[in-house]
């Protein structure tokens, strides 16, 4: 996909408040409870849907119109790329992974697809004072590599070194967290709808520049039915819906 990471950002006036919606992985519940914690902590001059919009969730479809309905930029996420192109840039693709891609590729049809297809690498919103705030899906460099909240910096450097930001905020990781790094803070809001960090609440981003205090963040999290998700993973006929209730109850990587 041919984007530039580093690519022109846009103007904002003061106030400048942004939201930040990343991991949605087709729970439509879950994204439903954040954009109504939004709009009620609202209004926010941007609202950015940060990748994974689909994949592994039992409402793919309606989770890509409700978040494109409400977006003003949206970046493309490593399971956005895979259900275009049936997982050919993914090293680890396996047969479960690739049923999945199959399914969800026939509940989104052709036009979204898509839609997928064409979206931007990165958005970047950029304060009156030229402070800017950087959102990518995994990493400035590429849609696979997680940034991790202990990762060695010399390793990290190789990830964000080339980026001149204030504010670096990624997903991809579904385990929120806020790293400083040689006077960039990196903000990780995933996952909205898979969190992995133990906590089933969905996840979202909340960040504030003033000219009195520059950017501020706050990572919120947000309680919803994730039974009614359960529920819906059983209705859809979804590829291996015991393996996704496993994991959305667990909330973990193991």
């Amino acid at each position: 996909m041919a984007n530039n990471p580093f690519s022109m950002p846009r103007m904002m006036p003061e106030p400048l408040r942004v939201a930040v919606v990343s991991d949605i992985h087709g729970n439509l519940p879950a994204l439903e409870a954040v954009l109504a914690d939004i709009e009620r902590r609202g209004p926010f001059e941007r609202r950015i849907a940060n990748g994974d919009y689909c994949l592994n969730g039992p409402d793919p479809a309606a989770a890509l119109d409700v978040v494109t309905s409400w977006a003003t930029d949206m970046t493309v996420g490593n399971t956005d790329r895979d259900i275009v192109n049936l997982g050919a840039d993914d090293p680890d693709l396996g047969e479960k992974k690739l049923a999945s891609i199959h399914w969800c590729r026939e509940q989104l049809g052709p036009q979204r697809v898509a839609q997928l297809a064409g979206l931007a690498f990165s958005a970047s919103v950029e304060a009156p004072d030229n402070s800017l705030l950087f959102v990518v899906h995994a990493n400035p460099v590429d849609l696979d590599r997680h940034i991790f909240p202990d990762m060695p910096s010399d390793t990290l450097e190789e990830l964000v070194g080339g980026l001149q930001s204030d504010i670096l905020v990624v997903g991809h990781l579904h385990t929120p967290f806020v790293r400083r790094f040689r006077g960039m803070r990196i903000v990780n809001v995933a996952a909205c709808g898979a969190p992995r960090d133990g906590d089933r609440r969905a996840v979202w981003g909340e960040f504030a520049w003033t000219a009195a205090a520059g950017w501020r963040w706050r990572i919120r999290r947000v309680a919803y039915d994730y039974g009614d998700t359960v529920l819906r993973i059983l209705d859809s006929r979804m590829p291996h819906p015991d393996r996704r209730i496993r994991d959305l109850l667990r909330a973990t990587y193991v």
